[in-house]
């Protein structure tokens, strides 16, 4: 074998090695991004039950609230009457059912306000709610496939390191006093470093 297909098989092999080792290479930082979208996903799960608690936190706060408004009206209703107990006026006739009937109204609308802005920070929390969980469902799917790409590229690695070696052997044959035949991939209309590395 003369030193020119010596140094060309050389070369294979060398390209061969890169080839492989470039595959694992890659394939290495897609399982790693998989990792990473994996962590990220399982945040995104933990944001994603804490903003639903923050649903739980403003029904019990709203509860509480209420509650206030209401024994606060009752207090002042009572004091109402008693004011006009107290001055020789009948509490359920006249100007003082009137004044008693505005504070309720007043009550009410207190209430109802409230009741109101609660709504809203708990709808608020089931929004955030629904933004992790959709972007926890997004980061799976990234992880997903960059394994799936991983997967590949080790796959093109060995086919393109497989590729080397017989173009090697290809040209061993080409060499004076070769018995090996000359191997063409592409001669049969497909690429397999083109078809599955996609480059």
């Amino acid at each position: 074998m003369d030193p020119f297909t010596i140094a060309l098989v050389a070369s294979a092999g060398v390209n061969a090695i890169g080839k492989l080792m470039g595959g694992a290479s890659s394939s290495a930082m897609d399982a790693l991004q998989g990792k990473a979208y994996d962590n990220k996903a399982s945040l995104d799960g933990v944001n994603a039950e804490i903003a639903g608690m923050g649903v739980d936190f403003a029904a019990s706060k709203e509860k509480t609230e209420l509650g206030k408004i209401a024994e606060m009206g009752r207090s002042t209703l009572a004091a109402q009457r008693s004011y006009f107990a107290g001055g020789n006026l009948d509490p359920s006739f006249g100007s003082p059912l009137l004044v008693q009937g505005q504070t309720a109204g007043r009550i009410q609308t207190d209430m109802n306000i409230a009741a109101a802005s609660f709504d809203i920070d708990k709808a608020n929390a089931l929004t955030s709610k629904a933004s992790y969980q959709a972007q926890g469902a997004s980061d799976m799917l990234s992880a997903t496939m960059a394994r799936y790409k991983g997967d590949a590229d080790m796959t093109a690695g060995i086919i393109g390191a497989g590729s080397a070696l017989l173009s090697g052997v290809g040209a061993m044959g080409g060499g004076a006093g070769g018995s090996f035949p000359k191997l063409n991939l592409t001669s049969f209309g497909f690429n397999p470093i083109k078809g599955m590395a996609g480059a």
